[in-house]
Parts: C-alpha cells; structure tokens; sequence
C-alpha cells in the first residue's frame, strides 16, 4: 500500500490497487477517495471544494499559503466565520438572578395580560409622576420669591440671579459708560437676591476678563471679599466684593448660600474701596481675585432676620433623584420602546426646566417662564427626530429583546450620568479643544489625554463587540465617511471644528448597536450626551467662525493705540500704528477710550489726556485716589488701558489694550505687555 498527493485534487489515502481496500477482518469496500480535513487550520473550514482561486486551485489552499499578518487582515476584515451578538446571560446557578431578570415578561405580563390595560396603568402612572414633578418645580420655577416682615409690613420681593450673572453692573471695560455712571447705585442700597444651585463652577467665567493687570479666565469671577465673623457686626457676613463680581458666585465663596440648594441672601452696597484683598473661600471654591487698587462700587452680603423667605431653594437635586426613581419601573417592566421614549422626554424637561435650565427666569416676571417653555418645545421637535434616528440605528437593537436588568443596571444609571453633564463632565478641567484654551486651563491636557484615552479604549472594546457580530466591515466604512466629511469640515476657511455633545453622541451612538454588555454602557451616556447638549445649547453649529469662539473676548475688533506716559507732566498719550487708519472703515471709530482700574474716565478725540486734569473733572476720581493714597504707604497703583472708540456711540469701541501700570504720585510707569484686553 503507497501514499500518494495529488496536488489538484482534495488530499487522498490510494491502496495499491485503487479500487480495493480491506479492513481488519478482510472486507473488501470499493472507494474513489476519502478527504481529509486540516484540522490546524480554522480559515479552511467548511470551505467548499469547487470553490477555486483564480489560477484554478481552491481558495483554501491559496489561504493557507498566505503569511500570518495577511490572514489576520484577512480575518478581521471579513469577520468570524459563526457571527455571535447575544444579549448579557445569567448561569443557572443564579437563578434567583434570572428570574428577577425574566419577571417583565412572564410575571409581570401574567398578572396583567391585557396590553391595553398595561398602557393604561402606564398612562395613569405617567401623569401621577407629572404631578409630583409640577409640585416640586412649581415653588422655585412658577411662584414669585418673597421676603415677609415678621413685623407685617409689605413683602419684598427676591430678585432672581443666575451663577453668572451681574446684580446692578453692566458688564466689562466700558459697559458702564463714563465714570461707571450707568452702574449705579454704588452705596446705600440693599438688595434681596436668590441664587440658583451650583454657583460653585457655574460663577466661574470663561472668556478672559481684566482685572487691572491679569486677565481673570477659568476661576470664580469673585475680586475680594470672603468670610467674615465680626463680633462689632454680627449682621455683616462678608468682607467687600468689587461691584463687577458675580453675586451668586460670591455668595459661594462667603458661604453665604449652598452650592448644593442655592438660596437666598441680602447684598448691601457699600462704595468705593480702596483695596480687595485676596481670601480663600468657603465651598473648596479657592482664593478670590486681589485686587490691590480702589474701585467706586463694592457690595457684601448682610444676615437676614425678622422674616421668612418664600420660594429660595433650588429644587433640581430633588428633581433629578424624582425622576430617576420615577423612571426606573417604567425602564424595567415595560417594552423598551416605552421606557426608552418616555425617559428620554422626562430627561430633556428635567434638563431644560430644573437642571440645566437654557434661559433665566423670573417668577415676578411671567413672560420669562413662558419663554423658558417656548424655547423648550421649540428645540424638542428636531430632538425626537434625532432620537428616533438613535432608536431606529442602535438603541432599538440592544435594548429590544434584552437583558431587564442589564437596561437597569448598565444603560440606566449611564443615560442619566450624561443627563447630568453640568455636574458630572464639564466639571472636568477641560473646556473645549482648542490649543489657546488647552493652554489657558490648568490640567486640561492631562484630563483631556486621560479622556481621549477613555474613548479610545471603549471604541475598542466596542469595535470587538461588532466584529464579532459580523458587521465590522459596514461600520468601518461608515465611521471613515464620518472622519473624512469631520476633515472637510474642518479645513474650511474661516471656520472652526466644533465637536459639540449632542454631535459626539450623535457620531458615537451607531458604532452602539450590538446587544453585548458594552453596548447597554455607552449607549446610555451618548444619549444622556445628545439630551444634555441640546437642551443647554441647542444644535449649536459644527463650525463656527472665530468671532464665536472668543466668547465676548478681545481680538475680534480694532487693535488699540500705542499707550505711553510722560512724568514731566502728568500725561498719558497714544499714537497709532504706521498701518493703522485715523479713522475706520466704517467712519464710526474716530476718537479714543481711556480706562483707569478698570473704568471708563475719558472717550473724546485727543491724544493725550493729563492725570491732573481728570482729577479736576471728576471730583469722585479725586476723592478715590486721595483715599487710597491716606490708607496706603503713599503711594498707588493705577492701571491703565486705552482702546480706539467712537465719539458719538458710547458702545462702540474697539479692542482695550492690557494694562499700563502708573505708580501715583511717583510716575513710574510699566508699559503695557503686547496683547490685547
């Protein structure tokens, strides 16, 4: 008996004559040929004979000729050779476990076996769970706030802040017009105020502000003030804070109000100061702005006594843990097409009325709050095709026919983490990714490797999951449609990529949609992602212009003059550049603006204003600067900024440059550094 190959044919055992062969007890069985299977090799199997390669020979030969790097390309290109994409399991040893998981289907639907009466127990559970939702946001949202006199005199109404917001200043540089006359009044007024919850980061500025020679960006916009436990005032709750300070933010810092409820406190104003000492706040909220110059306006907040307050705390930590616990039955028991649709309108409304809310309202003002719904409704409809679209190419396909308590325990809590993006992610050290802002902001680089890192190890995990379903193929060439027109996008000129978070999750979601477990944990937080970025933000662009990225900052108007000092005689000058025009484009732009701590002191056409003479013009200046000379060593700071600026429109300016440093009266002078302010 012989052993012989035959190379164009499947591998055979041949006798010495072809057509006999005996077994062990001399049998004889006619035969053409008996295959046998490489064992060794699993890219083979199952491969069908007449399948040939294009010089004749079956492809699996042509395969098991090729080198280890090409079939490994080969096979993750093409997908395993048995497709599996099965939803999370239990083993039976867990059967507690599995029951609880197979009660909405069996228990639950043999209890109640009529559909329609299931949807009408939803329904009336529904507008149970609305009702407690109206009752906790109607107090804060809806009703006015008022202080009542304990001694029956009228009620005082509570003026509403939001974290960012000034109480009676204009804004930055110029916004108070001439003297800050427009920001009034600077001393002997109180106010009652109330602040809405996490004013701790929400008090925070993100475009750079001037505060004499820094420019204030990514930390709390609180110059001065802080604690203080006076026994001589026992009323009086803060040092001072700069007028320009963002009250609420303020109020966080003095431990005034809470940054986890909010609150309601009393502001007094007190005038002009001469300095604003640095202090470290309450709240882990860190050191205020120092400010080491006078400034006409200060306010801090006073006790309040002899009375009760109406409608002053923030609800959303209650709201949230409402609908949260409200949502989960509906998540668990009933099919997912339910609880997918009704818990991701209940997180668009918690978002836009409680949460995160898009607009300020007043409650003694109605119009507001109605504006407040108006934008809501307005902004829903594109979102429900957008989340019909999610259903539709991922969410429908992980969560129909799955685990229940997989939905309850992955894709829940994840869905409602990305709800709540304003407490959860953005409280991260990372504002948007751009190099000026990386940058500017202290650990943004290291959270946002840490973050890219994250992504990058989930869309692993997750480009497993669909290559073992099969569809790894059809996913690579979507997600390489979606990198070139982001490319495009980005190399258009003039215009910025922006990667909003309702466009992460929209990108993000389809690669979504297996049925494994990583699936139930990514697809809750691109969700809650969409949900959280639209009801803040709208459908904000994709690419925006570089004016929008500043944010209100300088470096979208004219550059300034060139500023300078003359001791001799007291006298500030400023002269343009060689390539700059007297006069602008538009003939609105012919005269200068000077600021002096911050504050608007002169705006007509002359190049070159005196020290002496503003002190004479303006006898509030001179009081100021007289003041802090008294409380000083003798000497002061008086930081000084110049920018190109209409005569006859008092809003019109160009960009302010930083600031020149004049230590008064000695005249020395630090020239300001290139930039603009």
């Amino acid at each position: 008996m012989g052993v012989h190959f035959d190379d164009n044919a499947n591998t055979t055992w041949e006798a010495a004559d072809p057509n006999l062969l005996s077994d062990s007890e001399g049998q004889h069985q006619r035969i053409e040929s008996i295959p046998l299977q490489d064992l060794s090799n699993a890219d083979v199997e199952n491969m069908p004979e007449d399948d040939e390669g294009e010089d004749g020979k079956p492809k699996w030969v042509l395969l098991k000729r090729k080198n280890p790097i090409q079939k490994f390309f080969e096979r993750l290109w093409n997908g395993p050779v048995e497709p599996s994409d099965e939803p999370p399991s239990f083993p039976q040893r867990w059967r507690w476990l599995k029951r609880i998981d197979d009660f909405p289907q069996t228990t639950f639907k043999a209890i109640i076996p009529n559909k329609f009466i299931r949807i009408l127990l939803l329904i009336a559970y529904c507008c149970f769970w609305i009702r407690i939702f109206y009752f906790l946001i109607y107090p804060y949202l809806i009703k006015p706030p008022y202080f009542h006199p304990s001694d029956g005199s009228e009620k005082i109404p509570i003026l509403s802040l939001s974290c960012n917001s000034y109480l009676n200043w204009e804004g930055t540089n110029n916004a108070c017009g001439l003297n800050a006359k427009n920001c009034g009044p600077f001393d002997n007024k109180e106010y009652m105020v109330r602040c809405p919850a996490l004013c701790d980061r929400g008090g925070w500025t993100y475009s750079a502000i001037a505060v004499g020679k820094r420019r204030v960006k990514y930390t709390g916009y609180e110059i001065g003030g802080g604690a203080l436990f006076s026994e001589e005032d026992p009323m009086a709750l803060s040092y001072p804070y700069r007028s320009d300070s963002y009250p609420c933010g303020a109020a966080v810092h003095a431990g005034v109000i809470s940054p986890f409820f909010g609150g309601c406190t009393k502001v007094s104003m007190q005038g002009a100061q001469n300095a604003f000492p640095s202090r470290k706040g309450i709240y882990n909220t860190g050191f205020s702005i120092a400010f080491d110059s006078f400034f006409p306006g200060s306010y801090s907040f006073r006790d309040i006594q002899g009375g009760i307050l109406s409608g002053c705390y923030d609800p959303r930590a209650a709201v949230v843990a409402l609908n949260i616990l409200f949502g989960l039955p509906v998540f668990y028991l009933y099919d997912s097409i339910y609880g997918y649709w009704i818990n991701t309108i209940v997180g668009y409304w918690t978002l836009v009325l409680s949460l995160d809310p898009p607009l300020l309202t007043d409650a003694h003002d109605p119009t507001s709050v109605y504006e407040l719904f108006s934008v809501g409704f307005q902004r829903l409809l594109p979102l429900c095709f957008v989340l019909y679209v999610v259903w539709k190419s991922a969410v429908k396909r992980t969560l129909e026919a799955g685990s229940p308590i997989a939905k309850v325990i992955l894709w829940y809590p994840t869905f409602w983490l990305g709800i709540s993006n304003n407490v959860t992610f953005d409280r991260l050290p990372v504002d948007r990714l751009t190099t000026k802002d990386l940058k500017e902001q202290a650990g943004a680089l290291t959270a946002v490797g840490s973050i890219a890192a994250t992504i990058l190890t989930c869309a692993i995990i997750q480009a497993y999951s669909l290559w073992k379903s099969g569809r790894f193929r059809k996913y690579f060439k979507i997600y390489i449609c979606f990198i070139g027109g982001l490319v495009a996008l980005g190399s258009l000129p003039g215009l910025n990529l922006r990667i909003h978070h309702y466009i992460l999750g929209s990108v993000l979601v389809p690669g979504c949609a297996t049925r494994g477990s990583s699936a139930y944990l990514f697809q809750g937080v691109l969700v809650g992602l969409i949900l959280s970025g639209v009801a803040r933000w709208d459908f904000a662009s994709i690419v925006e212009t570089d004016v929008a990225l500043l944010r209100g900052e300088a470096g979208a108007s004219l550059k300034p003059p060139i500023l300078e000092f003359n001791d001799q005689n007291h006298s500030l000058s400023w002269h343009l550049n060689a390539t700059d025009s007297a006069i602008d484009e538009t003939g609105t732009i012919d005269g200068f603006s000077l600021l002096l701590n911050d504050v608007e002191v002169y705006v007509g056409n002359n190049d070159t204003v005196s020290i002496d003479d503003l002190r004479m013009k303006d006898s509030q200046l001179a009081r100021m600067m007289d003041n802090a000379l008294d409380a000083s060593n003798g000497t002061i700071d008086l930081y000084l900024r110049v920018a190109r600026a209409s005569v006859r429109s008092p809003t019109k300016r160009g960009d302010y440059t930083n600031a020149g440093i004049l230590q008064w009266p000695d005249g020395m002078w630090q020239k300001p550094e290139p930039g603009v302010s």
